[in-house]
């Protein structure tokens, strides 16, 4: 898979408590075909994860609104992937709240073809 670095939140990253994502450009706007948005666990996690993803105007998110949430099984496993469509509303910014969860790695990433995925 080809993974354009401007569009990763995580790339196999460590999760010992909850953490946030850098904000990733997105240009704004209800594009005709929304990029997707790939979520999965690269290492089992234990807890409940809670993916929250928010979009604002603004590279430093003030004012930024809930686009996605997305909950996972509890203590998910390796390989669990969601993928779907960033959602209608999808501001300049995007990033991704990782909650609920230790003890395992994570990776979350835009793609603009589901085929790559």
């Amino acid at each position: 898979m080809l993974l354009d670095k401007e569009n990763i939140f995580y790339n196999k990253q460590a999760i010992t408590s909850n953490t946030s994502s850098p904000a990733v450009y997105n240009g704004g706007g209800d594009a005709y075909k929304a990029p997707w948005l790939v979520i999965r666990i690269d290492k089992d996690v234990t807890g409940t994860p809670l993916f929250n993803v928010y979009t604002s105007n603004k590279e430093n998110m003030e004012s930024a609104v809930l686009l996605h949430g997305i909950t996972l099984p509890a203590n998910a496993k390796a390989g669990t992937e969601v993928v779907t469509r960033l959602g209608t509303g999808a501001k300049q910014y995007i990033k991704v709240n990782a909650n609920n969860m230790t003890g395992g790695t994570i990776s979350a990433f835009l793609v603009f073809d589901v085929n790559m995925v």
